[in-house]
């Protein structure tokens, strides 16, 4: 009966870091069955504590420290169990859940503690956890999060993981274990409780300032990551500029000698074989610059007539079949943007191709059941690395390339649809599908 109370109260702590760390990863990229996975996993520290936690009962600091460590990878562990997401998220969640925590605690005994027992209270224990429990998650866990991720480096992990374990183990498990041994012995009883009351507001302050802390280092990462994700779809712009221009100075020089070509045939003899000659020329001119695209919707006209034009000219097998009209619903923009990406990034990878390779892009626009499917397709060389369901660039800058299929992405999750990508007989094959709104 003793081994219980003890697991149980071993337990009631197991319950304050999984709440405390719930109140961040409940903003993370979830995983299939996340309730299932979180109650899971409230049985398991419940057996942790019910087998484990009697042992570390009654004995040194050492082993005080090392429960809470115990626990403290544990809670880490289930934020990857229960989010689909990195390490370096699951051990700030974890870090940042474990501060709250402690929040929680060391006020309690801030606003409580009177003597050598806490004048406890069920109601107001768990009340006062919930409050801040709550403050906690309105003003820091909801704000943390960007798309369901963090945006933590493994130094940042790591140092909030050193920080959590200086805070908890020093000025908590170390302090109170000490103090309370020796509170109640003679006169020195109310100094020592003064002590400690002291140190709980020290260690309280700590925990509040390395969460608000955390908070404006992850708002200054989002905005150093936009800055730089504009200033890298500002050079995208001006390459598309660039290219553009390049079309156009291609179709003033071809019409110069469209101009001259035409001259040449008025003044050639009928029925000769250099008007025969000069007359496929112009067939050929005309038939590179003939790329009017009729799908139905204006925005993909656009963008298909662009880059068809751009393949002819540079000697690109270009074929579309594609059906507009069923992307009325989305925004132009996002239409766009999507279509843009894809092309450019198949654009790019032929271009890779040696001169004397076979070079193709197919773009298809079909309706499947209730969605409607965007697919683009080009040759290919080489391997295709994934990570996330994605294909990782072959860029050494790693970090601000691959903005393309991301925004694809992005844009592709707002509408409720899919991404995929797969390599099929020498081919890159980008297939979206987006369920049909009305």
């Amino acid at each position: 009966m003793e081994t219980w109370l003890q697991g149980m109260d071993g337990f009631s702590y197991c319950m304050e870091m999984l709440a405390a760390a719930l109140c961040f990863f409940i903003f993370l990229k979830k995983r299939k069955g996340f309730w299932l996975r979180v109650g899971a996993s409230a049985i398991m520290l419940f057996l942790a504590s019910l087998l484990i936690y009697p042992y570390f009962v009654d004995i040194t600091n050492i082993y005080n420290w090392i429960w809470f460590i115990f626990i403290f990878a544990l809670t880490i562990v289930i934020c990857y169990f229960c989010c689909d997401i990195t390490w370096k998220d699951a051990i700030l969640a974890a870090s940042c859940g474990a501060l709250l925590q402690h929040t929680a605690s060391s006020l309690f005994i801030v606003i409580f503690y009177q003597g050598v027992i806490p004048e406890f209270s069920g109601i107001r224990y768990w009340g006062l956890y919930v409050c801040v429990y709550l403050i906690g998650t309105i003003l820091i866990a909801r704000k943390l999060p960007d798309e369901g991720h963090y945006h933590v480096s493994r130094a940042n992990a790591a140092i909030m993981a050193v920080t959590v374990l200086t805070i908890v183990l020093v000025l908590s498990v170390l302090v109170k274990s000490t103090t309370i041994d020796v509170i109640g012995v003679g006169t020195a009883n109310k100094e020592y409780i003064k002590l400690f009351r002291l140190n709980q507001i020290y260690a309280l302050g700590a925990c509040v300032l390395v969460l608000a802390l955390e908070t404006i280092l992850q708002r200054e990462l989002r905005v150093q990551r936009a800055l730089s994700e504009n200033k890298n779809l500002w050079n995208q712009r001006q390459l598309q500029y660039e290219m553009s221009r390049e079309n156009i100075a291609m179709i003033t020089r071809k019409c110069h000698d469209m101009k001259h070509q035409i001259e040449a045939l008025i003044q050639t003899e009928s029925h000769s074989e250099r008007r025969k000659s000069f007359i496929e020329d112009v067939q050929d001119m005309i038939q590179v610059y003939d790329s009017n695209v009729h799908t139905g919707n204006e925005a993909l006209d656009t963008i298909l007539m662009e880059k068809g034009l751009y393949c002819k000219v540079h000697h690109i097998d270009w074929t579309c079949v594609a059906d507009g009209k069923l992307l009325e619903f989305m925004d132009v923009v996002d239409l766009f943007t999507i279509m843009g990406n894809a092309l450019d990034n198949a654009v790019e990878s032929v271009e890779k191709r040696g001169k004397d390779e076979f070079k193709s892009i197919g773009v298809r626009v079909w309706k499947k059941d209730l969605f409607a499917v965007i697919q683009v397709e080009n040759t290919f060389d080489g391997e295709l690395k994934m990570k996330d369901g994605l294909p990782l660039t072959s860029k050494a800058d790693k970090e601000n390339h691959g903005i393309g299929i991301r925004s694809i992405k992005s844009i592709v999750e707002k509408y409720q649809g899919t991404v995929s990508v797969r390599v099929q007989d020498g081919n890159f094959v980008l297939t979206i599908l987006l369920p049909i709104m009305s």
